[in-house]
């Protein structure tokens, strides 16, 4: 049992390590042309005569990069880029009509995402800090699941919202008689980052349940040895009144002994002092007649 909770804690402390380390580039996608990070966008399509648009561009979450004769160049970067034609390239000429009719979806389910991205760093970031500390502490175990779960919810949340919104640019796209993908290389890394959460989210939760366990059975052992403290106490008080109770009995049959046999004592001298008397009289009787 001991190996097993030692195994959970060291596979949990390096998922909490590489998701924290997904996250990051997740949300760098983009914000430069150096390798790796130039690999990750989430979606290339085909935007020949789309007003200003270079012929093949990507969507990262930093800007719209050229990506012409296979060379990168990104430019105006600025966080939060959405996917969305008709606001990247400012006219509705020749873009596909779903992003026209369909405008606040692509909009604000890539903006959002960006968000949440954060959010989930945030929160998965600080468990991880907090993680080591928490193998010592009930209260700090408490605090790590609460990080981990809101930072679970906040990652699937953002993953789900950018693959929706990049799936479905690239069906519109391809609606449009126009070439287009995803970038498997990015999205491996968010999927990744949803099962790294999820592993996270038992693990954590797991060593919570069996801390609270064994906080709730000592404490319930603590209560009975206090219950069985207070019951010797009260057996020995009890004993300790008994004694008092005997000697304090004893005298009051003394006292009571005392008090039957003082009257007896009393009328005996009465009577033999009215004896005495009576004699005397008899006496001088007796001498007056002899006289």
């Amino acid at each position: 049992m001991a190996l097993l909770s030692v195994a959970n804690r060291t596979v949990t402390l390096l998922f909490l390590a590489g998701n924290t380390l997904l996250l990051i580039l997740i949300i760098l996608s983009g914000a430069t042309t150096s390798f790796p990070v130039k690999r990750f966008y989430w979606l290339q399509a085909d935007t020949s005569g789309l007003g200003s648009a270079p012929s093949v561009s990507r969507w990262t979450f930093w800007g719209l990069c050229d990506y012409t004769n296979g060379n990168l160049s990104c430019n105006d970067l600025s966080p939060a880029y959405p996917i969305s034609p008709k606001d990247n390239f400012g006219t509705t000429t020749n873009i596909p009509s779903d992003f026209i009719s369909d405008r606040n979806t692509y909009y604000y389910l890539t903006r959002f995402s960006f968000c949440f991205f954060w959010v989930a760093l945030a929160f998965i970031g600080v468990a991880f800090l907090l993680y080591v500390i928490s193998w010592c502490s009930y209260s700090f175990t408490k605090v790590v699941f609460i990080l981990s779960t809101v930072g679970a919810l906040f990652d699937i949340a953002a993953v789900c919202l950018q693959t929706a919104a990049s799936v479905m640019a690239r069906n519109a796209f391809k609606d449009g008689d126009r070439d287009a993908k995803i970038s498997a290389t990015l999205f491996g890394i968010a999927w990744a980052s949803v099962a790294c959460s999820l592993y996270i989210f038992f693990g954590t939760g797991a060593a919570f349940i069996r801390r609270a366990y064994q906080s709730h059975k000592e404490y319930v052992e603590m209560q009975k040895y206090k219950e069985q403290a207070l019951m010797y106490q009260g057996k020995q008080q009890a004993t300790s009144e008994i004694p008092d109770a005997e000697s304090y009995g004893i005298n009051e049959d003394l006292e009571h002994n005392r008090a039957t046999v003082a009257p007896e004592t009393q009328p005996e001298a009465h009577h033999s002092g009215i004896k005495f008397f009576k004699i005397r009289r008899t006496q001088k009787a007796g001498d007056q007649e002899s006289l």
